[in-house]
């Protein structure tokens, strides 16, 4: 599995259609219905800055870019699968 974070920019004249994007998106992973291996972990929105970040673990990036290539997204996209430099945990 690998984690993987994808992050989206729209303009303006797109927000309704990212919006419906991500309540249907969220949907799917609350009612269970992403595609086998796939886990959205979580979906951070700054509706102010048209922006959105999604952590996913999946079974791999270009499998994420499959599935994505079929969601008919028109907004820009970037998929990042960045490995950790520091974390803070409480002890």
């Amino acid at each position: 599995m690998t984690k993987v974070m994808v992050i989206h920019e729209w303009d303006d004249t797109q927000k309704e259609k990212v919006i419906n994007f991500f309540d249907q998106l969220v949907s799917m992973a609350k009612s269970k219905k992403l595609p086998n291996g796939f886990k959205l972990e979580r979906v951070d929105m700054d509706e102010k800055n048209n922006a959105a970040v999604c952590q996913w673990e999946v079974p791999s990036v270009q499998e994420l870019m499959n599935v994505a290539g079929q969601m008919n997204i028109t907004w820009k996209v970037k998929m990042i699968s960045p490995s950790p430099k520091y974390e803070h945990k409480l002890i």
